[in-house]
């Protein structure tokens, strides 16, 4: 009895094999030989990879609204911060000099680099006063140098309103949310037309992190400090990064204060200006809003149950309290 052959299926997120990893980069980098682990599959599959006492990380991106190349832009601001000697987790080149590599998946092209393991614990493992209001003054610090990098490039207000690609994702996601559905479509037109109005107020752009929170910063019991998982890094305005990291601490459920120690250490490198600081509760309700959005997009991928620590009730009812006053609803 002969049976046709069987239907090939799609794939949106595959994970390679850890094996297959450790063979990649032992052929690609100037390590010798490596072991491959699976770290954990997220929005983006990070491996840890080890030869003897020394470690590094490898991310796998997922494949996305965006190309596959547009990795370029974080591992060459990464390379500058290292250059410059901004205490990053940064690209190490491969033996041919890239900082990057792609692979054919079945979803498609996928990007790949491996990064210097960054020592210590999440700064959310060992919450200290003192050593957020450090992580801030280097935020201000990395904020600077990417204005230094950037030279005399023009920013916009464009990459701010990436969630508007997720809208239909997110309008999926809240698909039995009458409230939401109607909600959300106007505070993302509203929102957008805000954050292009706001080029021409003392607002200032730049490069950003674009996902800074408290599990993306590492501390060392001496105190040293490293920033890592830059993979969102692009232009965005200054203040949108002070309070995604603010906004991350709320949604962790630290203390406040973490939250203020941060901005008054960043001020000490940049102070805010009167407009930014007026700003301050837009780019909250703005920070809660991308995200959500970008989860939705994600789910694809990863499924529905991203939300951890909040749910659809406690984000919808942030985004909207906050909303009614700015005027976006």
């Amino acid at each position: 009895m002969t049976t046709s052959p069987l239907k090939m299926a799609q794939v949106s997120h595959s994970v390679l094999h850890p094996e297959f990893i450790a063979q990649e980069v032992s052929s690609r980098y100037a390590l010798g030989e490596v072991d491959g682990f699976l770290l954990y599959r997220g929005m983006n599959d990070v491996y840890l990879l080890k030869q003897g006492d020394e470690k590094y990380a490898l991310r796998v991106w997922r494949k996305s609204y965006r190309d596959v190349d547009d990795v370029a832009f974080e591992m060459k601001f990464l390379d500058y911060l290292r250059q410059r000697g901004f205490p990053a987790s940064v690209g190490i080149p491969a033996k041919d000099g890239s900082l990057y590599f792609k692979l054919d998946s079945p979803e498609g092209p996928r990007a790949l680099a491996l990064y210097d393991w960054a020592p210590g614990k999440k700064f959310g493992d060992m919450l200290d006063i003192g050593v957020a209001e450090q992580i801030g003054a280097r935020m201000a610090e990395m904020h600077l140098l990417g204005l230094e990098y950037a030279g005399d490039h023009k920013f916009s207000s464009e990459t701010s309103k990436d969630y508007l690609i997720c809208m239909p994702a997110l309008l999926d996601f809240v698909y039995d949310r009458p409230d939401d559905l109607r909600d959300y479509q106007i505070i993302a037109q509203r929102l957008a037309d805000r954050l292009d109005e706001m080029q021409g107020e003392d607002i200032p752009l730049g490069i950003c992190h674009r996902d800074f929170h408290p599990s993306n910063v590492h501390v060392t019991e001496d105190g040293q400090i490293t920033f890592l998982d830059f993979d969102a890094a692009g232009e965005d305005y200054l203040m949108q990064d002070v309070k995604n990291y603010v906004w991350g601490n709320l949604f962790y459920g630290f203390s406040p204060s973490y939250g203020e120690a941060f901005e008054r250490g960043y001020q000490t490198v940049r102070p805010f200006t009167d407009a930014e600081v007026a700003s301050g509760e837009l780019f909250l309700m703005a920070k809660a809003f991308r995200l959500i959005a970008g989860m939705a997009h994600s789910s694809v991928s990863v499924g529905r149950g991203t939300l951890r620590f909040r749910n659809l009730d406690w984000l919808g009812e942030y985004i909207k309290s906050r909303a009614r006053p700015l005027g976006l609803l």
